[in-house]
């Protein structure tokens, strides 16, 4: 059986035409920034927020359950934390997890605190300092959302050590909580 193939220039296309019809495809070229592109951004502009703040954010890889993530580390440290940036990183936090957070000798409340666990913020969290800030007792146990904090520092805070505890069970008995997590997190009081 033949088959008849049909050339383009036969047809009236101009093979530059069609060139530059097939790289448009192949290349992903349109009028705009790629996704890529838009998520490149979107970390940088992530990163200078946290930095105009005072603090230092970076996306980084690390090793959990014997996979390779990719997440970040917020050093927000002495920094001016507002509601807006509380935002910020929940927006962050939905495409990739936050690792590490230092909210040490911030002005972070119990209410922005509840509003990171809330926004999942503190789901894949395997560092969480709060050190010399007005966190209470109160504002820990409203905590639902974190299935991996393993350091825990309050030293300087409000927050007592019974929180805390009270914290690590709550981490324990969830059954979200992955099985190298089901322990008390290392507390400095």
């Amino acid at each position: 059986m033949l088959r008849r193939v049909v050339r383009a220039d036969r047809v009236g296309i101009p093979i530059s035409c069609l060139l530059a019809i097939s790289l448009m495809l192949v290349c992903g070229c349109s009028s705009g920034p790629s996704e890529y592109e838009k998520y490149k951004n979107a970390s940088k502009g992530f990163e200078k927020a946290i930095a105009d703040a005072g603090g230092n954010a970076k996306k980084e890889g690390k090793a959990m359950f014997g996979f390779q993530m990719s997440g970040w580390t917020i050093d927000l440290s002495g920094a001016k934390l507002t509601d807006p940036l509380v935002e910020q990183i929940i927006q962050v936090a939905q495409e990739n997890p936050v690792f590490d957070l230092n909210l040490s000798k911030t002005s972070v409340t119990d209410a922005q605190l509840e509003k990171l666990d809330s926004g999942k913020v503190l789901q894949k969290t395997v560092n969480l300092n709060l050190s010399d800030t007005a966190i209470t007792d109160a504002g820990l146990d409203k905590l639902s959302n974190f299935y991996c904090i393993t350091n825990l520092n309050l030293k300087g805070s409000k927050a007592s050590k019974e929180a805390a505890r009270r914290m690590g069970d709550k981490k324990i008995a969830n059954p979200q909580t992955p099985a190298p997590f089901k322990k008390q997190p290392v507390v400095v009081i």
